[in-house]
């Protein structure tokens, strides 16, 4: 864990040609939010609150699960060529919300704070820094930003969250002039100000930790047995349905 992140996982880029697309069926969650962000392309949320949203390059869906949610994630319109970029992660709840009512926000590209820091266009997808604050409705003290870097610029991370990583999506970047591959989670020393430099992009996740927590499949909590009922809720169909888009819905895994 870094923070409350729980997991990243770097979506493409993905060339998609006419015709296909994204579909990940109706799937459960427990005691985390998930955090959508694309760079290139679309997709379609649904989930057992009845909420139905594309989401945009540059704009944020924030779902919370709490005690449970199901959802699906799909491409729109599959007619022409294009390209999937983007970011999803898993921010563990705080104890008291970990078993709380489930929520989904979404929030537009024009709301997302973004400015020039040192030179780098910062853009502050959740939480707080470098002066910019994001209005998701985060459960806990924490930072998501992109970072780009143009290659005549540098910038200080700052160390206004207790825990930190950085991971490189694309270009040629350097901390303090050690060189960091594209694709690696690089996890930063409390209380340190490394500078970046290059060109690139580079996501800024942190924040403070919240306690340890287990994972297993799309389920986070910090009691292995309440893991063990949401597994045995799926199995038998006691989470909430998505409305209209539930059949087909993923199974667990067998181990």
């Amino acid at each position: 864990m870094v923070g409350p992140f729980v997991f990243a996982d770097h979506i493409g880029p993905d060339q998609l040609p006419p015709g296909t697309g994204v579909d990940v069926p109706a799937h459960p969650h427990i005691g985390l939010s998930t955090l959508t962000y694309l760079f290139e392309g679309s997709m379609m949320h649904r989930d057992s609150l009845g909420s139905e949203q594309t989401i945009s390059p540059g704009a944020v869906n924030w779902m919370t699960a709490g005690a449970g949610v199901t959802h699906t994630e799909r491409s729109g319109d599959r007619s022409t060529a294009r390209t999937m970029h983007g970011l999803q992660l898993w921010v563990a709840l705080p104890d008291d919300a970990q078993d709380g009512p489930a929520a989904f926000d979404h929030r537009p590209a024009s709301s997302i704070p973004n400015g020039d820091v040192d030179g780098a266009t910062v853009r502050v997808m959740a939480g707080s820094a470098f002066g910019l604050t994001s209005p998701v409705p985060v459960s806990s003290p924490l930072v998501l930003a992109e970072i780009r870097l143009d290659g005549s610029t540098s910038i200080a991370v700052t160390d206004e969250h207790a825990e930190r990583a950085l991971l490189v999506l694309d270009g040629e970047v350097a901390l303090d002039g050690a060189p960091l591959p594209n694709g690696y989670l690089s996890v930063l020393s409390q209380h340190s100000r490394p500078v970046l430099s290059g060109r690139g992009t580079v996501v800024l996740l942190g924040g403070e930790p919240i306690g340890p927590r287990f994972i297993w499949w799309n389920f986070v909590h910090s009691d292995r047995d309440r893991i063990e009922q949401a597994k045995a809720d799926w199995t038998a169909q006691r989470f909430p349905i998505v409305p209209g888009d539930h059949e087909g819905w993923v199974p667990l895994p067998a181990s």
